[in-house]
């Protein structure tokens, strides 16, 4: 088997030393290179164009997940999986829709490590249970709430314009209403579909249809 090409993305030295030496117990993964921030990440993804990048989530300037998706813009075969402490439902949604290959706490063993690089190559995605536990949470909450709490039509377009990327700003000039208008709105948005944040009711509107 050829050996796979990968590049280690975190902010703490220490954190990436252990990955390279957990990695560097198995003959399957070769390290190519390191980075300590997302735009980094970015910039030796494209210089070095591995086959697996393993990705810290939460790092100052761009994080993880940003990254994840201009490194897949850029070269879509490279495969990606996030390594983190964060067991949050919406880290979880925004990682999946981003196109990550793989999601494993930091606490992964060198074996899981090797394993999830290989699965990601076969095209294979890997979740820690874990976080599969939490997303199937999520999945169940979004589609009960979707059923029992349907949005109104003015939550739709303030959702909608949320997911596009708009602030609260941008959404109370686009429809015409105050920011505080808008806030109140999302705060029922959440509590309707169980959500904790934006990014959350996001992934749980876009799972059920109500945005796109």
């Amino acid at each position: 088997m050829t050996q796979i090409r990968a590049i280690i993305v975190d902010d703490h030295p220490v954190t990436r030393e252990g990955l390279r030496t957990a990695l560097g117990l198995s003959d399957d993964v070769l390290v190519v290179g390191e980075a300590a921030s997302g735009e980094e990440a970015v910039d030796r993804a494209r210089e070095l164009a591995p086959d697996v990048v393993f990705m810290d989530v939460r790092m100052p300037g761009m994080d993880g997940i940003e990254a994840t998706r201009q490194i897949l813009q850029a070269a879509p075969e490279t495969k990606v999986i996030l390594i983190t402490i964060d067991e949050s439902r919406g880290a979880i949604s925004q990682a999946i829709q981003a196109g990550v290959s793989g999601y494993l706490l930091k606490d992964a063993s060198a074996d899981a490590l090797v394993d999830a690089a290989r699965n990601a190559i076969e095209g294979n995605a890997v979740i820690h249970p874990q976080l599969t536990r939490t997303f199937i949470e999520e999945v169940r909450m979004g589609e009960a709430s979707s059923d029992t709490t349907p949005l109104s039509k003015r939550e739709r377009e303030i959702l909608q314009r949320v997911a596009d990327g708009a602030t609260t700003k941008q959404v109370a000039s686009d429809l015409g209403i105050s920011p505080h208008t808008v806030k109140t709105h999302l705060e029922r948005i959440f509590e309707k579909l169980g959500a904790n944040d934006r990014a959350q009711a996001v992934a749980i509107a876009i799972r059920t249809g109500i945005v796109h």
